[in-house]
């Protein structure tokens, strides 16, 4: 299993560090700055976000004329999930900067228990670096599906309220949007809100309070809406879970 031996911060802003260094992998993610980290003779250009894997004896410099900071992991038993110097981007919530300031505060704070949080948290960085590695990303269509799940409990949240949040044109995203997922916004929308309606009423929620919770708070619409995707109504839905029971 890989494993954190070392993490630490470059926290004042830098404009130059000199060329290291490591016999194991480093990963490096860029918290604010512009500018390029060169490793071997390969110029590998960062913004904020950027995340950045350094090979083991390669050596490596960073240079940004307005100065930079991050944050640098020192990794055992890493597998590279690209060849070369695997890069990727941090998603728009900052999900990989957000598990990584909290391992940093675990592995230097060294509370009870501290061990086995760090090592569960290297392993959520990895499936992060595994899902980004893997895929194709485009902001746009990222950001909107963020937008809508963020919001998918606010009562008559639509996908026009997610696009007036949105730079760039609605029809170019919605377009992007249906290339990347086979979908289009509103359906997404829609069966998010009936599988997390699904989950409430498996929990024991009431039809009324399932509704409120996805958004729909009229529940005869929710009723309707929940047929038409799922063939049944809400309480036959229930009734078939009853009936599993048996």
């Amino acid at each position: 299993m890989v494993a954190c031996t070392h993490i630490g911060l470059v926290a004042t802003p830098m404009t130059y560090f000199p060329s290291h260094q490591h016999d194991v992998w480093e990963l490096v993610v860029y918290t604010s700055g512009t500018g390029a980290i060169t490793v071997g003779d390969v110029p590998v250009p960062f913004s904020p976000g950027t995340i950045v894997c350094l090979p083991p004896n390669i050596p490596h410099f960073e240079t940004a004329q307005g100065g930079y900071t991050n944050i640098f992991i020192i990794f055992s038993r890493f597998t590279p999930f690209q060849p070369g110097i695997p890069t990727c981007i941090d998603d728009v919530n900052r999900s990989f900067y957000q598990i990584a300031m909290q391992l940093y505060t675990e592995f230097n704070l060294r509370q009870t228990g501290w061990k086995r949080i760090c090592e569960n948290l290297t392993e959520v960085l990895m499936r992060y670096l595994e899902r980004w590695g893997s895929s194709t990303r485009v902001p746009e269509v990222e950001r909107l599906r963020h937008l809508l799940v963020e919001n998918l409990h606010v009562p008559g949240y639509s996908v026009g309220d997610a696009m007036a949040d949105l730079a760039g044109s609605p029809d170019q995203t919605r377009k992007l949007f249906h290339q990347a997922t086979g979908q289009t916004p509103t359906r997404y929308l829609t069966e998010l809100r009936i599988a997390s309606a699904k989950r409430l009423l498996t929990a024991g929620a009431l039809v009324k309070e399932a509704a409120e919770q996805v958004g729909l708070e009229d529940p005869y619409y929710f009723s309707r809406v929940f047929r038409r995707h799922t063939g049944m109504s809400p309480k036959q839905y229930l009734d078939s879970l009853h009936s599993n029971e048996r």
